[in-house]
């Protein structure tokens, strides 16, 4: 029985159901039974606009009434645990049910006859208020096509793809679990059939220091890297088994080594602790103990229940060696593990083990209703709908588990899903176990972004520093450890190491991320901090140096993502340098040195970072400038030659380039101030550092601009390259005698590691940031319920100029606005060329540049604001600003801590 809104839905098995082994190949007369006939009976099943359905209190009466519909659109957001109907909210009686018809499943099989498979259709609900959960209902397939509580492939029936199945009582899911693990590992091709951390530099960590061959894994070697042995029951380390005719080589599941031997398969375990006594350790006093045969036995009752339930991986996890020697190598554990179990039921590892494997407790119940004639309906919810909401994943040290691991089980309210590189399964939904296809049920899912790391790392970096910093850590000092793992995949996959998180190869980019809620600096609490981060210090350039969830907006980056590395080399130009752990600055790229190291052929073109000595085509035939590019002078020359070169130059110098190129024609002249006016620009430009690379001067006879192609293989306006040469003179209290330069290097030093300082050359000007006045509409819109406040910017004539976005509580802090001031002239630097404002950025056009806003293209700058800290400069927040408000602009040094 149906309410009248709901019998107008038209709901019959067609409608759910739109190809049951057809062929696209076929003859039109093949589809008779699932497609219209004339024109007439067309009628649109799915499309973009959304059915209002009521609000929850009309739709609460209706489910009284009897109608199925309702019923099962009331129980999606109400379950059993929810408060009686009298002590719901009124806000939420009042939400609007919107319903939207989507298609799921995609092509399962293609042969050479153009089969397609499973394509159905499922009910999406959402509602007008977001604390109301999105839910779809699901047809559930008929009585005809169970069968045994399993996925083996001799018990496939394609009729049934991507329809609800009924969940047993009796909780028999141990056959339905491994029948997932076994199609995966015989049917999945691509990235399921390779581990996806590197084999060597695992069979390099689990050999004897003296057999190790890589840089990284010498650090590594000796970790306390150990499996429980389920037979024996004791700790050991990884088997190795012999075996014949055994070939190291990419695209094998298993680690072998070269002398006929292979790596004994494990699982990895992901879970959380518990607090205090519930945290249950191997240590140093016992681990001696559990290697011994049957030495497990007698404390496998004080294991967490989780553990009881997968027999797991174990680290020594109270030697501090030990844990920071296993967290540097995550990827390569969970990348090598052929299935890791993720314990996400209640609120640690001790709660409640693996529910789903206890049939008594149980209690996800599925919600079905027959709606109509042959139409059964069922409640479900994609998989990430359900995690997302468990403790296990709000942790951060679980988000790389996860992510690195090629399959997971995933256990969470009394259900199980299985995930890996190229599906998902669950219990209640007859997937696509072949891996070809796509379903609903893998939104959102984490393990399908890591399918785009080859094509685009950046794009997955961005999405991962998003998810991560989402979650909780217990030691806030493990920030950057608990990435560890994501970081060597990364780095992989960039080619190029991150600095505090930050990858060198796009640094530019990596600097434009903003925070998504309050910030608060990541610092010790106590007075000694050697105590509380193990003296570790974090910088306020990179995310890792706050305490909130940060994101790569897109209303900040999109202008630079449409072609990422046109923009790195077109419209940047800071020469980024870091200190190094003897207090020497290097430099974060250098595109002649990273060339020889690395290639980056998988990456599509537009989302590399910068040039790797790759030629560069000009951005138009108007705009083609020769680049002429030359070693630096000094490097490679005895002392006499540069003597004499230095003597050929002072000769050539004494008539001004601008003189030269303004006497042949080349230049005209203008009122606006010029760098070529003054010798001594070019005296610095020669004399640059000795790591420095150059780059001749170039003609370019149509157009004003002249550009320079720099160490990172990007072309520089010749109004900057002068002063981008400019000698470092700033120095710390740790080194405080002179600058120190160090070359290039592509692996930081681990046993002296970089101290959290950048040193670079860049635009300062000081201009007026004006806070939202809150006496007025406009002003409240600009705080937001996050803690953040959009703030204007001005300029020394009182005109606005830019936006920017601070935490409401620095802008309480910041003395200049105490007391009701209504704008303070603070500290911004230019850090790179934006392309063009937003509307929310600025809601009018004001001709700040005499352009209509359809043509104003990189008239702005990314604009860092910074504060005084002692010597050091601290970043406060990432803005817009016009170029034309750094007029009174200074090239200074700035050291950011």
């Amino acid at each position: 029985m149906l309410c009248i809104t709901c019998q107008s839905l038209n709901l019959t098995p067609e409608r759910f159901i739109l190809d049951k082994n057809v062929s696209t190949a076929s003859a039109p007369e093949v589809h008779s039974a699932y497609l219209p006939r004339r024109t007439q009976d067309f009628s649109l099943k799915s499309h973009s606009k959304r059915k209002a359905l009521g609000t929850l209190s009309e739709i609460y009466k209706k489910h009284i009434s009897d109608c199925a519909f309702c019923y099962l659109i009331v129980r999606s957001v109400l379950d059993a645990d929810s408060p009686p109907w009298q002590e719901t909210p009124e806000k939420l009686k009042k939400a609007t049910c919107y319903l939207n018809w989507e298609v799921d499943g995609r092509e399962s099989a293609r042969g050479t006859d153009g089969q397609t498979l499973g394509r159905t259709r499922r009910i999406h609900l959402f509602w007008s208020d977001d604390c109301l959960k999105d839910s779809y209902l699901v047809f559930v397939a008929p009585e005809m096509y169970l069968r045994p509580n399993s996925d083996a492939k001799f018990l496939w029936n394609d009729d049934a793809l991507f329809l609800g199945r009924d969940i047993p009582s009796y909780g028999g899911k141990r056959a339905l679990i491994k029948s997932w693990m076994d199609l995966c590992r015989s049917t999945h091709k691509g990235p399921c059939a390779q581990s996806t951390g590197n084999h060597e530099e695992f069979e390099d960590m689990a050999k004897p220091v003296a057999e190790t061959l890589t840089v990284r894994t010498l650090q590594v070697s000796q970790s306390y890297f150990g499996v429980i042995d389920v037979v024996d029951l004791k700790l050991t380390a990884l088997p190795v088994n012999e075996t014949q005719n055994v070939s190291a080589g990419k695209g094998k599941e298993y680690a072998t080594s070269t002398k006929g031997r292979i790596r004994a398969s494990y699982v990895a375990l992901s879970y959380v602790w518990g607090q205090g006594e519930k945290a249950y350790k191997t240590t140093r006093n016992n681990v001696m103990l559990y290697r011994r045969h049957g030495g497990l036995e007698k404390s496998i009752a004080d294991f967490p229940r989780a553990l009881q339930d997968s027999i797991e991986l174990v680290k020594v996890q109270d030697s501090p060696r030990s844990w920071n020697l296993n967290s540097r190598v995550m990827d390569l554990i969970y990348g090598n593990a052929i299935l890791t179990i993720c314990a996400a039921d209640g609120a640690d590892a001790s709660s409640f083990g693996l529910r789903a494997l206890h049939p008594t407790e149980n209690d996800a119940n599925q919600l079905k209703k027959d709606c109509a004639p042959g139409v059964r309906l069922m409640v479900s919810r994609p998989p990430e709908t359900s995690i997302k909401q468990s403790i296990w994943a709000s942790r951060a040290w679980t988000f790389q588990e996860r992510l690195l691991s090629k399959r997971c089980m995933i256990f969470v309210e009394g259900r199980v899903y299985f995930q890996c590189l190229s599906t998902g399964m669950s219990e209640e939904i007859y997937v696509d176990r072949a891996g070809a296809g796509w379903s609903l049920d893998l939104v959102s899912a984490p393990l399908q972004m890591l399918r785009e790391l080859d094509r685009r790392p950046l794009w997955v970096y961005m999405g991962c520093v998003a998810l991560y910093t989402a979650r909780h850590l217990t030691e806030m000092r493990d920030i950057l450890a608990a990435f560890s793992g994501i970081s060597n995949r990364l780095v992989k996959a960039m080619q190029a190491p991150l600095i505090f998180g930050l990858p060198s190869s796009h640094f530019d980019l990596a600097v434009l991320w903003q925070p998504a809620g309050k910030l608060r600096r990541r610092a010790p609490t106590m007075k000694d901090p050697k105590t509380e981060f193990d003296g570790l210090e974090f910088p306020s350039w990179s995310w890792c140096g706050w305490e909130a969830q940060i994101e790569y907006k897109s209303a900040m980056v999109q202008g630079c993502i449409d072609n990422l590395n046109e923009w790195l080399l077109r419209h940047t130009w800071i020469c980024w340098y870091i200190r190094d752990g003897h207090g020497r600055l290097r430099p974060l790229w250098d595109s002649e040195r990273v060339t020889s190291l690395y290639t980056m052929e998988a990456t599509e073109r537009r989302w590399r970072g910068y040039s790797r000595n790759e030629h560069l085509e000009p951005e138009s035939p108007e705009k083609a400038i020769l680049i002429h590019r030359r070693e630096s002078p000094e490097r490679g020359r005895s002392r006499v030659e540069l003597e004499e070169m230095r003597r050929r130059r002072e000769r050539e110098e004494r008539i001004p380039r601008e003189e030269m190129m303004v006497k042949q024609g080349r230049l005209k002249l203008t009122n606006s101030p010029s760098f070529y006016s003054s010798p001594s620009h070019y005296e610095e430009d020669y004399d640059s550092h000795e790591h420095h690379q150059a780059a001749m001067y170039t003609d370019q006879r149509d157009n004003d601009t002249y550009q320079t192609k720099c160490d990172y293989g990007r072309y520089i306006d010749n109004e900057i390259w002068p002063q981008n040469q400019k000698q470092f003179i700033l120095t710390l209290p740790e080194n405080p005698y002179r600058v120190v330069m160090a070359d290039y290097t592509p692996t930081p030093s681990n046993e002296f590691p970089d101290q959290p300082i950048l040193q670079f050359w860049t635009w300062y000007s000081t201009l007026y940031l004006l806070p939202p006045n809150d006496d007025n509409d406009e002003g409240s819109t600009r705080r937001t319920t996050s803690g953040l406040v959009r703030c204007d910017i001005a300029d020394d004539m009182g005109d606005w100029c830019g936006s920017i976005v601070v935490d409401e509580d620095w802008l309480s802090r910041e003395k200049s606005l105490a007391e009701g001031a209504e704008s303070a002239k603070l500290d911004f630097i230019a850090i790179s060329e934006a392309r063009a404002f937003t509307d929310e950025e600025c809601e009018v056009w004001t001709y700040y540049v005499p352009k209509e806003r359809e043509q104003s293209e990189w008239d702005l700058y990314y604009v860092l604001l910074l504060e005084r800290d002692g010597y050091l400069w601290r970043r406060v927040a990432v803005g817009k600003v016009f170029k034309e408000a750094f007029m009174n602009r200074e090239w200074r040094e700035i050291v950011l801590g």
